[in-house]
């Protein structure tokens, strides 16, 4: 029997968890837990081989995380994630760099020049990018006012939304609300 925490990328949501936890046992191995970006599993006797969770998981679009610094990265991206859909942000001044630090326990001076090099984006443009992508969302749901979205976003003031929406797409977030057809990106893609 040997116990392994898989690392894996590409998870953004809840029904992440749930394939994962579904091919996973359809490997025969016993999940233990899964959470974003990674799943605690017990294998007997080696089997199934790396290479078939590997192959196992990119059949699902996800993919199984090798080196330390993905793994730091991927860890930055999921804990962002879960900021954003926690509701936390329209509650409480939170700073993101406090925030990762605590959460990943290391400095985050480390954290950021990891990301940086990893990623080519720095944690800020990338946190910018993925507020903007959950503001189109809750555009598209049309239930939501534009101060009410920014409020929930964290931001101060509509303003400063406004403006990075503007930068991020290249339009006002009116201009975006009448398209037919939206593109959005999945957060796996930012």
């Amino acid at each position: 029997m040997e116990k392994m925490t898989l690392h894996i990328e590409n998870m953004v949501c809840d029904r992440c968890e749930m394939v994962i936890e579904t091919a996973l046992k359809g490997l025969g191995l016993q999940v233990e837990h899964v959470q974003l970006g990674k799943a605690e599993v017990v294998r007997e006797g080696g089997k199934p081989s790396m290479k078939d969770i590997e192959k196992e998981l990119e059949r699902f679009n996800f993919g199984l995380i090798k080196d330390d610094d993905a793994i730091l990265a991927e860890q930055v991206k999921t804990n962002l994630i879960e900021l954003l859909n926690s509701g936390r942000m329209e509650h409480e001044d939170i700073s993101v760099s406090d925030y990762l630090a605590r959460k990943l326990a290391k400095s985050y001076a480390t954290i950021s020049r990891v990301f940086s090099k990893r990623e080519e984006i720095t944690i800020e443009k990338y946190f910018i990018r993925l507020k903007i992508e959950k503001a189109k969302e809750l555009v598209e749901y049309n239930k939501l006012s534009f101060s009410e979205i920014a409020y929930r976003l964290g931001y101060k003031n509509l303003q400063h939304l406004s403006r990075q929406f503007k930068e991020i797409t290249g339009m006002s977030m009116s201009e975006y609300q009448k398209l037919q057809n939206p593109e959005r990106k999945p957060l796996d893609k930012i």
